[in-house]
C-alpha cells in the first residue's frame, strides 16, 4: 500500500457529505491472503440501521486510513467499495420486532503490501472515522452527533528478515436479538484467529473518532488516544448496560452476559487484544448496540425425574444403578407455564464421545398452563459403566421463548452393570513389570492385547506425568480385531539420573463400544541404574607397531585394525595422520562404527613424492576407537612408518654379444639386473637401434628383456635411461 497509488483514487471517487443516524456497529479487518507473500484483504464489517438510517448515508465505498504505530505517521489510505449488504438475523426468526432491523455493510478490497513500507518493530494501525450514529442510543450524551471510529492494530510484515504472517481475527455475523428487562441475556461476540493465536475480550468505552454531525466524513488524523463516546450520568464501563447483572464479557470466550434492568438501546464496544507466543501483536475494538425492550413474562420449563421405586424426585449428584436385567427405558417429565408452546428436549453424554442414549418423543406442545408432559430415555447396549464409574448425562428442555429460548438442565449419573462384554488383557515380554535400565544402553521388548470375544481392540501407552515422544520412547498405537502386538523401544538419555523411576501405561481398548471403550492397563516401571562404562580398545594386525618401508623394494603396507568394546556398545573406528592427511598421502582406510566389534584394513604404498627431497620420512598414524555410552571413553593405538629411499646399486656390465639360436644360453640382452634407482635416479626406458639409427625396440618396463627371433644378425647398439643418468653401449647378433 504506497501513498501515491492511494492519491489517484481521490480522482476517481467522491465522498458523500450526508449525515444520518445509521451506524449501528462493526469492525476493521486485515486478513493475509494465505497463498501469496504479502497479498492482503482490507476491509469493514458495518452494521446500519435498517429503519432509521438515511438511505443516502450507506456509503458506495470507505476510506481506511494507515498510521504508522511509533510515530503515528500517516502511511496512506484506502478506498475499500461495497461488496455485499446482508439483513441481520434473529436467533428465532418468529422472535422479531417491528422496531429493530439491521443491515450488515460489508466494505474490501484486495492488495499488495510491500514489506518495506510495514517494517517497523512497534507496527501500525488501521482506522475508520465517520458520523453519525443512532440517534435514539440511551447510555451516552448527545448520540445524533456522535461519530464512530474503529481501530485495528497489526505487526509489522517482516521479522527477523523473515515474512511474518498474521491476520487480523475472523468473527461470525452478530445476530441481532433484542434483550428483555430482568432477563437473563447471552450474546456470542468472540471470533477465532487463522493463525491460531490467543484472543483477550475487554470492554472499553466505544470511540468517538474526530467526525461530527457537520464533518461526517472527514480525512482521518493519526492519534495514540483518540476521543471516546461521553456516557450519560451514573453509567460507565463497569455498568454499560446498567441492571441486576451489567454488561460483562467472558475474557477467554468473548461472551456477553447482562440482566439488563431498563428498556432502552445502549452501544457498546469490546477490545480484542491478539497474542502469540505470549506477545500481543494486535487489537480490533468492536462496537455494537443492544435494544432491550419490556417483554411478555415467560417462564422457563421444568425437567423432572423420579427414579424407580422412590417417591421423591431425583436430587443432584444422585446416583441411579441399572442392574442387568433392569428395564432399558426410564421416565422422564417436563412442564411448561405457558399454553401452546413448543418444548423441545435433548440429551448428551458428558463424559462419553458417544451418547448411547435417545428420547422419545423429543417434542411437545403444551396445552394447558403448567401442562406435564413425559418422555423416554432409553439405554442403548454400549451405555454401560466400567470400574463403577458412573456416565454423566446432560437433558436439556428448551421453550420457543423470545428473543432466545428459554432453558432448564436435569443431569443424572448413571451406573450401568456390564451386559456381558469380557474385559481385554494386556501383557508384555518382560518377566514382570519393572526394567532396570541404564543411560545410553537399548530397551527393546513387546506389548501385546487380547480380547476372548474377538472384539476389535486398540493398543497405546501413556508416560505418567511425562510425554513418552520428549522422552525419546518409540511406542505406537495400533488397531486390530481380536489380538494385536507392538514393540516398544527406548535408549535412556544421558540425562537421565541413577534412582529415577519412569512409569508407562499401557493400555488396551475394547472398541465393540467405539464412544464408551472398556480399558485395560498395565503400567511398566523403568528404574534406572548406574551408567559403568569399560573403555574400548584398539588393535592393529602387525607384530610390532614400527614399519620400515623403501620405496621401490618394499611390499605394499597392509594390516587390519580392530576395535573392540566389552560393554557391547556401538563403537566408531577412525584413523589420524599427525600433522598429515592420510588420504592425501594416499593412505587408504574407511572409518567404521558397530555394534561391540568392528574392523577395517589399512593399505599404503608410499611413493618418492612424499620424501620432500629427504632420504627418509617418518609418519605417525593414530587409529583411534570410541564408544557412544553416555560415559563415553576412547583408546588409541599408533603406527609409526619410516618410509626410506631406495639407495642407488652399481649399474651392471652389460654383454656385447648374443646369440639367439635357441640354446638356452646368451639368447637375450637380460635387463633384470639393472639397478631400481632411487627417488633421485629413477629408471625411465629402454631402447634399441639398429646401425641405421632405426628404433627397433623400446620399454619403459625395467624386467622385460631383448630377445630378437626375427631380425638378421649384425651390429646394434642401446640407450638405458634413468632420470638423471644415461648409459650407451654396442651390441653383436650373431645368427
Amino acid at each position: 500500500m504506497k501513498k501515491r497509488f492511494i492519491l489517484f483514487f481521490v480522482m476517481l471517487f467522491a465522498f458523500s457529505e450526508v449525515s444520518a443516524t445509521h451506524i449501528v456497529g462493526g469492525q476493521l479487518f486485515i486478513t493475509n491472503n494465505p497463498n501469496s507473500y504479502y497479498n492482503y484483504n482490507i476491509g469493514l464489517t458495518m452494521y446500519f440501521d435498517a429503519l432509521n438510517g438515511n438511505p443516502g448515508a450507506e456509503d458506495p465505498f470507505v476510506n481506511i486510513y494507515v498510521f504508522r504505530k511509533r510515530d503515528n505517521a500517516a502511511i496512506g489510505y484506502l478506498p475499500a467499495p461495497k461488496i455485499e449488504r446482508k439483513s441481520v438475523t434473529y436467533t428465532n426468526p418468529l422472535c422479531g420486532i417491528s422496531s429493530l432491523e439491521t443491515y450488515m455493510i460489508t466494505y474490501s478490497a484486495t492488495l499488495r503490501l510491500e514489506p518495506a513500507d510495514f517494517s517497523d518493530p512497534q507496527g501500525y494501525y488501521m482506522v475508520w472515522d465517520r458520523c453519525c450514529r443512532n440517534g435514539t442510543i440511551t447510555n451516552i450524551k448527545n448520540p445524533g452527533d456522535a461519530g464512530s471510529l474503529f481501530y485495528v492494530e497489526f505487526p509489522p510484515l517482516v521479522k527477523n528478515y523473515t515474512n511474518f504472517k498474521n491476520s487480523s481475527p475472523l468473527f461470525p455475523a452478530i445476530i441481532g436479538d433484542y434483550a428483555c428487562v430482568n432477563s437473563p441475556f447471552f450474546f456470542n461476540f468472540g471470533g477465532t484467529d487463522s493463525d491460531g493465536d490467543s484472543l483477550s475480550y475487554s470492554l472499553i468505552t466505544p470511540l468517538q473518532g474526530f467526525s461530527d454531525k457537520n464533518n461526517p466524513s472527514i480525512e482521518a488524523r493519526g492519534s495514540s488516544n483518540y476521543p471516546t463516546l461521553t456516557w450519560i450520568d451514573g453509567i460507565s464501563v463497569a455498568n454499560i448496560i446498567p441492571g441486576p447483572q451489567p454488561l460483562k464479557v467472558d475474557p477467554r470466550t468473548g461472551m456477553l452476559s447482562v440482566t439488563p434492568g431498563n428498556i432502552g438501546l445502549y452501544v457498546f464496544a469490546v477490545r480484542v487484544d491478539e497474542f502469540r507466543n505470549g506477545q500481543k501483536i494486535g487489537t480490533v475494538t468492536r462496537d455494537f448496540q443492544l435494544k432491550v425492550v419490556d417483554c411478555p413474562k415467560m417462564d422457563p420449563p421444568k425437567l423432572m425425574f423420579k427414579p424407580k421405586g422412590k417417591n421423591i424426585f431425583y436430587t443432584e449428584n444422585e446416583i441411579i444403578t441399572f442392574k442387568k436385567g433392569d428395564p432399558d427405558c426410564f421416565e422422564v417429565m417436563v412442564t411448561d407455564p405457558s399454553v401452546n408452546q413448543i418444548v423441545r428436549v435433548n440429551g448428551r453424554a458428558v463424559n462419553n464421545s458417544k451418547d448411547y442414549f435417545t428420547l422419545l418423543p423429543a417434542e411437545f406442545r403444551t396445552t394447558t398452563a403448567n401442562d406435564t408432559m413425559r418422555f423416554q430415555v432409553c439405554l442403548e447396549d454400549c451405555f454401560v459403566t466400567y470400574d463403577n464409574r458412573p456416565i454423566k448425562i446432560e437433558l436439556i428442555a428448551e421453550d420457543g421463548s423470545c428473543p432466545v429460548p428459554l432453558m432448564d438442565t436435569l443431569t443424572i449419573f448413571i451406573r450401568r452393570e456390564s451386559s456381558g462384554n469380557t474385559s481385554p488383557t494386556v501383557t508384555t515380554s518382560l518377566p514382570g513389570n519393572y526394567v532396570h535400565v541404564t543411560a545410553g544402553v537399548p530397551v527393546t521388548f513387546t506389548v501385546y492385547g487380547k480380547d476372548l470375544d474377538k472384539d476389535p481392540l486398540a493398543l497405546s501407552g501413556r508416560g505418567q506425568d511425562f510425554n513418552m515422544t520428549s522422552m525419546g520412547m518409540d511406542f505406537k498405537a495400533v488397531n486390530g480385531t481380536e489380538a494385536i502386538q507392538q514393540n516398544f523401544t527406548w535408549t535412556p538419555p544421558c540425562n537421565t539420573q541413577k534412582g529415577d523411576t519412569l512409569a508407562v501405561d499401557f493400555k488396551v481398548e475394547d472398541m465393540r463400544c467405539e464412544g464408551n471403550p472398556l480399558a485395560v492397563s498395565k503400567p511398566v516401571y523403568f528404574i534406572v541404574d548406574e551408567s559403568p562404562n569399560n573403555p574400548p580398545s584398539v588393535t592393529t594386525s602387525l607384530i610390532a607397531a614400527e614399519i620400515s618401508h623403501t620405496i621401490g623394494s618394499s611390499p605394499v603396507i597392509e594390516f587390519d585394525v580392530l576395535g573392540n568394546d566389552p560393554d557391547t556398545n556401538m563403537i566408531s573406528l577412525a584413523a589420524f595422520g599427525r600433522g598429515f592427511d592420510i588420504a592425501d598421502a594416499g593412505m587408504i582406510f574407511e572409518g567404521k562404527t558397530g555394534v561391540k566389534q568392528v574392523t577395517s584394513p589399512y593399505s599404503w604404498n608410499p611413493d618418492c613424492s612424499l620424501l620432500n627431497g629427504e632420504e627418509e620420512q617418518t609418519f605417525l598414524i593414530d587409529f583411534v576407537t570410541q564408544d557412544k555410552s553416555c560415559a563415553a571413553s576412547s583408546d588409541t593405538t599408533t603406527v609409526k612408518v619410516i618410509v626410506k629411499n631406495n639407495k642407488s646399486e652399481v649399474f651392471p656390465e652389460i654383454p656385447n654379444v648374443i646369440t639367439p639360436n635357441g640354446d638356452g644360453k646368451n639368447d637375450c640382452l637380460v635387463f633384470q639386473d639393472l639397478p631400481e634407482g632411487d627417488c633421485a635416479d629413477q629408471f625411465q626406458d629402454v631402447t634399441i637401434y639398429n646401425r641405421w639409427g632405426k628404433q627397433i625396440y623400446y620399454s619403459k618396463v625395467r624386467a622385460n628383456d631383448w630377445c630378437p627371433t626375427s631380425i638378421s644378425g649384425g651390429y646394434y647398439y642401446y640407450v638405458i635411461r634413468y632420470t638423471q643418468k644415461s648409459y650407451k653401449g654396442g651390441l653383436t647378433v650373431l645368427k
